[in-house]
């Protein structure tokens, strides 16, 4: 990638295309080099880490047919009496047992079937007398009777490389006989704020003052048992300094994470502190509200991503944008973002031009099962109160300059991780 001078970083933002929120991402993923170190980790600390490669089953499961329900293991078929010959529960063993046509079993729920069962009755479907059960209907061959290697078979994959564990992959890797897998080493992520104005809360305000959000905010956004964030602190309006910092930065970490500065004013020296970090800088201005501002690039080995100092700008672009990074350097499989057809349930007027994201709250649905959103709280890219209050972002393009009630709209549903 071509380096840019500073005098360059303001020309291409004055002059440059917007680009789509796509374009801006397949930009952000083509900086990112995935991750090749791995470590091996117990089972229940692998949740939320990249699975590194394919996780083979070393045995079938199930390993022994068994029996599905408490019951009768039958020997035959047919709705008449069959002689009871034994008593099955989970963990005895049957080798060398066998029932013949005309008897029975009692057989708990995961009991293994002695051989010659032909099907299990469940004991609610039978009667029982003079030591002779009897099925209260003509019981199909191989009823409540699981097979072995029914859910799994020796030597298929279990888990795909790439994948995030969760405890889904706990428990079949655990019945699996697996303790241990090999996973992708924790991305790690350099956080930083720049700005005269902020500090830090329990620290001294002054006029003109105002406390750091956006910093704790990506922390929490951050906050992944697969990521190792370093919080790099408030960095002041000094372009020698912020440099500095970032070259630093980019010795050992993955990722740099920044907010504020990286617009065009005399003040935001971050674009040009890249450059003379030794990096080089794509710039972005996205056509979307809040969050048009947007730096991406590499410092190093690291990728770049400088989000704009309003909350919800940030918010938004990280979302859009340091997701599809994290995951592209972990090596995971990539989550397209969700989103659902939706209507409106107010009216508003706006200026056209740009994609526009904004907090709402789903108020009801429509005939048709859509979701009815309504806006929360006034726009504004530096007001925080309307994120708590909202389910999520509704978005509307960049062509439209009225919204109507029923008016289409999509809406992206927030996570439990705060993520889309």
């Amino acid at each position: 990638m071509k380096e840019t001078t500073y005098a360059e970083c303001c020309d291409s933002v004055r002059d440059k295309k917007l680009s789509t929120v796509e374009e801006a991402v397949a930009s952000a993923v083509g900086l990112c080099s995935t991750i090749s170190e791995t470590e091996d980790v117990a089972l229940p600390e692998a949740a939320g880490r990249v699975s590194f490669g394919d996780t083979i089953s070393l045995f079938s499961l199930p390993i022994h047919e068994h029996s599905a329900v408490d019951g009768f293991a039958l020997g035959g078929s047919g709705r008449r009496p069959f002689r009871i010959v034994g008593r099955l529960i989970a963990g005895d063993s049957v080798k060398g047992g066998r029932i013949g046509e005309n008897e029975a079993v009692r057989i708990m729920t995961g009991a293994p079937t002695p051989s010659g069962t032909k099907a299990v009755v469940m004991q609610e479907h039978a009667t029982v007398s003079d030591g002779a059960v009897t099925p209260t209907f003509d019981v199909p061959e191989g009823d409540n009777i699981r097979r072995a290697g029914e859910d799994v078979k020796a030597n298929d994959i279990l888990v795909r490389g790439g994948t995030r564990f969760d405890a889904r992959h706990t428990a079949l890797l655990t019945a699996s006989g697996y303790q241990r897998v090999c996973v992708v080493r924790k991305v790690r992520v350099a956080v930083l704020s720049t700005g005269n104005e902020l500090r830090d809360t329990g620290v001294g305000m002054g006029p003109g003052h105002i406390f750091d959000t956006n910093r704790p905010m990506l922390k929490t956004l951050l906050a992944s048992n697969a990521v190792e964030t370093t919080d790099l602190g408030i960095i002041r309006d000094d372009r020698d300094l912020i440099a500095q910092t970032l070259k630093e930065a980019a010795r050992d970490h993955d990722m740099i994470v920044t907010s504020g500065g990286v617009s065009v004013g005399e003040e935001d020296h971050l674009k040009s502190a890249v450059v003379q970090a030794g990096g080089a800088i794509e710039n972005w201005r996205m056509a979307i509200k809040p969050g048009k501002p947007v730096a991406l690039g590499r410092i190093g080995k690291a990728v770049y991503l400088g989000l704009p100092g309003n909350p919800l700008a940030c918010f938004v672009d990280f979302l859009l944008l340091g997701r599809p990074i994290l995951e592209e350097l972990c090596g995971a499989m990539r989550r397209d973002p969700l989103v659902q057809h939706a209507r409106a349930a107010f009216s508003w007027k706006r200026r056209p031009g740009r994609q526009e994201f904004f907090p709402c709250n789903i108020v009801g649905s429509t005939e048709e099962g859509l979701p009815l959103l309504e806006k929360t709280g006034r726009a504004g890219s530096a007001r925080l109160m309307p994120l708590i209050e909202a389910d999520g972002l509704g978005v509307v393009g960049p062509k439209c300059a009225e919204v109507a009630p029923g008016s289409p709209l999509r809406f992206y549903p927030f996570r439990a991780d705060m993520g889309l």
